[in-house]
This record gives structure tokens, C-alpha cells and sequence, in this order.
């Protein structure tokens, strides 16, 4: 099976994030704030965040090693939307 071969995931539990979906707000070191936009999962099992960092624009990041912190503890509109439509 290829790695690039992935599903969207509905939510992905995160050491220290705890359960993330789209929407979600968190903030990078590096990066600074920004909002997931999804959650995957390829094939292999191995899973990774989409954020749109507002400085940054869009990154892939692997979650055990983005060193990611939350930002606020809830979804913005975007992301509730989409949970709902899903």
C-alpha cells in the first residue's frame, strides 16, 4: 500500500491537545496560532494535522512531534459547520 494512500479522520486524540477536529485552535513555537483544517490517517497508520497557520499559511505536521499547545478550548464557526455537514 502506498503512503499516500490516506482517509480523513473525524477527530484525533492528541497527547496534551487531547481529542483535535477541524476548527480546532492551537498555537506552534514556531508558527504561531492556527486553526486545523484535517486529520488524517494513511495507511501505513501513521497520522498527520493539517493547520492553517495565520502567518504561515497551510502545514502538514506530524502530531507526536509538532509540539503543539492549545490555543482556546473550543471550535471556531468554520469547524462546526463542518463537523455538522460531514
Amino acid at each position: 500500500m502506498s503512503k499516500k494512500e490516506c482517509e480523513e479522520l473525524s477527530q484525533l486524540e492528541i497527547k496534551g491537545l487531547g481529542a483535535v477536529s477541524t476548527g480546532f485552535l492551537v498555537q506552534h513555537k514556531n508558527f504561531g496560532k492556527g486553526e486545523v483544517e484535517g486529520v488524517f490517517q494513511f495507511s501505513s497508520g501513521e497520522n498527520t494535522i493539517r493547520i492553517n497557520f495565520e502567518q504561515h499559511g497551510s502545514k502538514a505536521l506530524v502530531p507526536e512531534y509538532a509540539n503543539l499547545q492549545p490555543y482556546e478550548q473550543k471550535l471556531t464557526l468554520l469547524g462546526k459547520l463542518k463537523n455538522i455537514f460531514k
